[in-house]
């Protein structure tokens, strides 16, 4: 249920990335949130995240990807357990995920999931961004432009990749001198998206 809106801070964006625990965009099984405002870290942190009893159900070869098993989240709080402080975090900033469509996606599947009061909110995609911005690359995978830039990244760690996501952005920031994410976006043709359409 969607519950209203907060004033943007232009300058805030909050890069997320999910891992689930099979197919189903509802499985999450970790979350990695950090926070830019001002060109400045202000939040970096990560949580397990135990699924919901009906999708409590992991793939071995998804287990091979991001190495969370069963084991690991079964005394972690389920994501409506979470979603008070994550919702606090993310009111009034632009997010953004390295190939967006899948993590807002979760994240959509997950408020559906637990019926949970959310706030409107937009998004871009560090994917896109970074085809804009280093169009030479020969991919624009997570890891290829962290090592272009010199990111350190531990792949498919959810802290890890929201970082580097987050840090992509604050870099093409730096090289292009535009400091606000929608400005970004609109000066490298990245198309924003709306939760209206998820």
């Amino acid at each position: 249920m969607q519950s209203g809106y907060f004033t943007m801070k232009p300058d805030k964006f909050i890069a997320i990335d999910f891992e689930t625990a099979n197919r189903n965009m509802g499985s999450a099984c970790a979350i990695g949130i950090v926070v830019f405002q001002e060109g400045v870290l202000t939040y970096k942190e990560s949580f397990l995240i135990r699924p919901h009893q009906s999708l409590y159900s992991f793939d071995p070869s998804f287990i091979d990807i991001h190495h969370i098993r069963p084991e690991d989240v079964v005394d972690q709080p389920e994501f409506d357990q979470l979603w008070p402080m994550i919702r606090e975090i993310i009111k009034d900033g632009i997010l953004v995920a390295h190939n967006a469509s899948f993590d807002m996606t979760v994240l959509m599947s997950l408020i559906t999931l637990y019926k949970l009061e959310y706030d409107h909110f937009s998004y871009f995609c560090s994917v896109k961004l970074s085809r804009s911005a280093f169009k030479f690359l020969p991919s624009h995978r997570l890891n290829v432009v962290a090592e272009h830039l010199g990111i350190h990244l531990d792949h498919h760690d959810a802290g890890s990749d929201a970082f580097a996501c987050a840090q992509i952005v604050n870099q093409t920031m730096i090289l292009t001198g535009i400091y606000h994410p929608w400005e970004l976006c609109d000066a490298l043709m990245v198309p924003i998206g709306s939760s209206w359409y998820l």
